[in-house]
This record gives C-alpha cells, structure tokens and sequence, in this order.
C-alpha cells in the first residue's frame, strides 16, 4: 500500500480560509481543487508503497514512540514554489508551532529511518489547503494580503500512519494506525 505519516488537522476555520481565499483571488474550480477537509493535514514522512510486513514493523515502532500534546496557531499564506507560479497553496504555522511540530516530525523521521524509511525532504510546517490543477497559479497577492494574519488554533494530539489511494477524484487517507500523545 501507499503510505506516510502525518499529523490530522482540525480546524474549521481552514475551510472558511479556503472560500475566503478562492473569492478574494478569483480563482474557479476548473483551475483550482481545493483540498477536502477531511484530508487535512501535515506530512510528517512519505513511505511510498509498503508491504504488510513494513507495515507491522512501523506498527510497532510508532507504538513505542511518546510525545505530550500541543498548540498551534496557524498564521500567513505561502506557496510552491513561489507566489508567483503557485502548484500549491498552504497555510503557515506560528513560529513556537512550527518549533513544536518540527521537533515532533524530527523524532518521527528518525524512527522510520532505523526501519531504513528516508525522508525525500526535510520537514515543512505547511499545510497544504489548495492545488492548481493545470497551469501555475499568480498567489502573490494571496500571500501579501494574508501575511501575519492569524486562522485559529489545533491541538496536536495525535500521529497517524496513513494509506493513500489515488482515485479519479482525487486522494482518499485513510488511517491504519494512530499514536495518541501521553496525557
């Protein structure tokens, strides 16, 4: 299977971000997917296709892994590659948040590396919320207008091993095993 580790995102605020966000810059639905909120979330490490062995294993090492629960506020707009020819349009973390959440990814990466998992890039505290479907998108004003501003809260509280299948309609996450911070 298809897999990675990542961290779910609540926050309803991010749906209204998106409209916010599809209205303010003009974009339609035939040049943007906006991602669906039950698929929000923070790639902490992509696996790539797993064996039901590899599987197991990540089991038992994520099921040995510890972390205490945290805050994060979610703040500013930025884009990949860059504003100005967007593929992919996320939301930022405060600066203690993405302190928190790259510590958290770090010790995440370095347990799948002892299975011999290799993360193909270091760690961005980025949630990706919108993905331009044919040509790059201009988000430079997008992320002008949005810098330093605030979009709620999430308490990180959980890690997730996921399986992704890719349809015609997109992704779809399901989890396969879940860690719970220590309370």
């Amino acid at each position: 299977m298809r897999a990675f580790v990542a961290i779910d995102v609540s926050n309803v605020s991010i749906v209204k971000l998106q409209k916010d966000i599809l209205s303010a810059a003009g974009w339609n639905l035939r040049d943007v997917k906006p991602v669906e909120p039950h698929n929000f979330h923070f790639t902490v490490i992509f696996l790539g296709e797993i064996s039901d062995h590899d599987v197991d294993r990540i089991k038992e090492k994520l099921a040995g892994f510890q972390f205490e629960s945290f805050t994060i506020t979610y703040t500013g707009i930025g884009a990949f590659p860059n504003p100005a020819h967007a593929r992919v349009v996320w939301v930022g973390v405060d600066s203690e948040g993405v302190q928190k959440l790259t510590a958290l990814a770090n010790d995440v990466v370095a347990n799948m590396s002892e299975l011999g998992f290799k993360a193909d890039k270091s760690f961005s505290a980025h949630m990706t919320f919108l993905r331009a479907k044919g040509r790059p998108l201009s988000a430079t004003e997008i992320s002008s207008k949005y810098q330093g501003r605030t979009f709620g809260s999430d308490r990180i509280d959980k890690i997730h091993l996921k399986k992704s299948e890719l349809t015609p309609s997109g992704p779809t996450y399901s989890n396969v095993y879940t860690v719970e911070a220590k309370k």
